[in-house]
């Protein structure tokens, strides 16, 4: 194949073959560490829902692995290798349990993850006015920069819609970070895995009750061991 007889829309599909393809493909090979770094390592999954995680990424990553080399123009043979490749690297790689670490149980560590989940909710509503500046200043620039020259008015385009597109991935990292929260007690996500956008009165996977710090001087639960009672 040469990159004459190759259409833009072609080319369009590799370019978003390759930007879609290497994630599943991850999480294909490498499903319990692709899946902890998704879900912030604050989600219990059981082996079962690990092994169908990675069933459905090998579907799309193997077979777009495949589909994205045939549309190219390679021979089906080496979109199969490929494939295989994937397939091989994947069944290698070993299925468990993911059970997030549970945190030390002391009164100090309840209050500083407290203290934590305020700061990461405040920094998510800071983003959203890092991100309503960079789209009002877009707006403004599109209809009042005519008057100025055209090489000006590209140059400020696009540092605003460049400064647009950071402050929604940062908003999306501080949202991600706000949302899996992970509980003081058992360590996983405080609002459960579809990360309900309020605080629930209650841990979703422990049930401890929201802003304990409050009462944590005089009732902080902490597992005692049999050797520390004798």
């Amino acid at each position: 194949m040469s990159l004459q007889d190759t259409s833009p829309q072609k080319w369009l599909a590799t370019i978003a073959s390759l930007i879609v393809l290497p994630p599943w493909v991850w999480l294909a090979v490498r499903t319990k560490d692709c899946s902890q770094v998704i879900t912030v390592r604050s989600i219990p999954f059981p082996r079962r829902t690990i092994w169908l995680i990675k069933i459905l990424a090998l579907i799309i990553g193997a077979g777009g692995v495949f589909g994205a080399t045939t549309e190219l123009g390679m021979s089906w043979l080496f979109g199969s290798v490929l494939s295989g490749i994937v397939i091989f690297f994947a069944l290698r790689d070993t299925v468990q349990d993911i059970s997030p670490s549970k945190p030390v149980q002391d009164a100090s560590a309840y209050q500083a993850a407290w203290k934590q989940y305020r700061h990461l909710r405040s920094t998510y509503m800071r983003s959203w006015i890092w991100f309503g500046v960079a789209f009002l200043t877009l707006i403004l620039i599109t209809a009042f920069a005519n008057r100025a020259p055209k090489p000006v008015q590209l140059g400020l385009f696009a540092f605003c819609v460049v400064a647009v597109f950071a402050s929604v991935v940062v908003m999306g990292l501080k949202q991600l970070k706000w949302v899996r929260w992970p509980c003081p007690r058992c360590g996983c996500s405080f609002r459960g895995f579809w990360g309900r956008p309020w605080l629930p009165k209650t841990c979703v996977y422990c049930g401890l009750p929201k802003e304990e710090d409050a009462i944590l001087n005089s009732q902080v639960k902490v597992p005692v061991s049999r050797e520390g009672r004798n």
